[in-house]
């Protein structure tokens, strides 16, 4: 009974979040790209607080699934994990009770103070079908042209986490 729950629970979140969609060129973080060199990134932030083998079982991140071993850059809040072949993508971003923490999409600015309401208008109305009158939960975002995204997770109707998301 549970795997039937499971089952429906997994096609409905799949049929919400392919009714919009993200697009990665229009994601910055400080200046930089959603997709960016390490050169680039540590020219922006410096010597990361942390780099090491992420170490994912699968998914477009992962050494053992892909042609070539990735590294995070993990700087606190901010998490960068590529490899110089493929680049660095924007891998993790806490907002939470951080509000000097601003991710551009295209015009509009995603930080601690983006509501539900924001979300909706710049991500559409599959929002509004998932969340209803939740105001805790992650919905994933797919990629225009991919089988990748985003995931948005928000706390007391706010922004508080943004991941990048690929299946296994």
């Amino acid at each position: 009974m549970k795997k039937v729950y499971l089952i429906i629970l997994l096609i409905t979140t799949f049929q919400l979040s392919f009714s919009q969609s993200v697009d990665f060129d229009l994601i910055k973080y400080n200046e930089l790209d959603f997709h960016s060199t390490k050169l680039e990134i540590i020219e922006k932030f410096g010597k990361p607080e942390k780099s090491y083998d992420p170490n994912y079982e699968c998914g477009f991140l992962s050494t053992e699934s892909q042609d070539g071993e990735y590294l995070t850059l993990d700087y606190g809040k901010i998490k960068f994990t590529g490899n110089e072949k493929e680049l660095f993508v924007l891998e993790q971003v806490v907002l939470e009770n951080d509000s000097s923490i601003i991710i551009k999409y295209g015009n509009e600015n995603l930080s601690c103070e983006t509501d539900l309401t924001k979300l909706i208008e710049i991500f559409g109305d599959g929002l509004t079908k998932h969340f209803g009158n939740k105001l805790e939960g992650a919905i994933i975002i797919f990629h225009k042209k991919a089988d990748d995204g985003i995931r948005l997770s928000i706390k007391n109707g706010k922004l508080i986490r943004f991941e990048y998301w690929s299946p296994c």
